[in-house]
């Protein structure tokens, strides 16, 4: 079996849709926010959000482009077959799109946020993706990485296994080459709301809740390396605002530093432990297990969405604005195109 990785995640939100019995999510009050699965082959036409007004630190893309780094030094995931390193040729047309599984929580559940929609799009007018064809996806809002309970499609390392790799609607399940997720905000958002108020490490109670939500994406990272993954891309949240409100508390003072402390801890287990990041941009690539063909791509979302909170988070102060949702689709999309992921 291979599988090409394309992980997205975080220590701040909320989301999902996926490949089992829809279930609800406690903060939907209209259908639950629950999302059909959905297999590439069968997915709706991809709408895509309204064009979000050009943020001034840019369509981070480019910045993200600059600042992955290639701390193995091999440039390609895998066999090599796709390219990605400096002076080499991007091969096209190597993932079908039955071979791209998402997971995650509400960044990405239409219910919530556009993002996934908005990255379709992306990945179609780029030609990777077929009109109203999309990639397979088991994200659904209010989804955890390690908080509540692990047998839900509100488990995050659950809608990878067994979801993803059983789904009968696809005929070789197993068969993933690029997986895209988010993943732990609900465990601090819902789980323990302490984080909050006060952030770790003087948080004792928080700081458990992070690292056991770390301890388990890294878990689920090594499993999927384990399986052949070849590529991933892991993507985590934007600072919200302090003031709090809506699904925040308020006022939620220690929102930001929270996240901010978990975000080393998320590049380590994506990146490993030869990336330096730089003060204001984790933005990196490695492996996740150092001995296998398994390239991880970590897109810090923080610096497009400075200055922009009002622009780019909603009401409820927490998911992305349409315009919100479309930076953080193409921070993923140019990530994966500077990877030559999934092209």
């Amino acid at each position: 079996m291979s599988v090409r990785m394309v992980c997205v995640g975080a220590v701040l939100a909320a989301a999902g849709c996926g490949s089992a019995p829809a279930q609800s999510s406690p903060h939907d009050s209209s259908d639950g926010g629950a999302s059909a699965p959905r297999s590439a082959s069968n997915g709706p036409p991809a709408p895509s959000s309204p064009p979000a007004s050009a943020p001034d630190a840019g369509d981070v893309p480019d910045a993200l482009a600059s600042n992955v780094s290639e701390p193995d030094g091999d440039g390609a995931a895998g066999d090599g077959a796709e390219g990605g390193g400096a002076g080499t040729a991007c091969v096209t047309g190597k993932v079908t799109p039955d071979e791209v599984v998402m997971l995650g929580d509400s960044y990405f559940d239409p219910v919530w946020a556009n993002t996934a929609l908005d990255l379709f799009a992306d990945a179609q007018n780029a030609g990777a993706l077929a009109a109203n064809v999309t990639y397979r996806h088991y994200y659904i809002g209010a989804a955890s990485m390690a908080w509540g309970n692990p047998g839900t499609q509100f488990y995050i390392p659950y809608q990878y296994d067994p979801m993803a790799k059983t789904d009968t609607a696809v005929t070789n399940p197993k068969d993933i080459k690029v997986v895209i997720t988010d993943g732990g905000g609900n465990d601090v958002l819902i789980g323990d709301t302490t984080c909050e108020q006060t952030a770790p490490p003087g948080n004792a109670s928080c700081t458990m809740t992070v690292q056991n939500a770390i301890a388990k994406a890294q878990s689920m990272l090594q499993e999927m390396a384990s399986d052949g993954v070849e590529s991933i891309v892991y993507v985590f949240y934007p600072h919200l605002d302090p003031a709090g409100g809506g699904i925040l508390a308020m006022p939620a003072p220690s929102v930001n530093e929270t996240l901010d402390y978990a975000y080393p801890l998320a590049e380590n287990i994506c990146c490993g432990s030869a990336f330096t990041s730089t003060a204001t941009n984790y933005s990196c690539s490695g492996k996740p297990i150092p001995s296998s063909n398994t390239k991880c791509v970590f897109v810090d979302t923080r610096p497009a969405f400075e200055g922009h909170v009002a622009d780019y988070i909603k009401s409820d102060h927490v998911h992305p604005t349409p315009a919100g949702a479309q930076v953080i689709a193409d921070l993923v999309w140019n990530a994966m195109k500077a990877n030559c992921i999934a092209q």
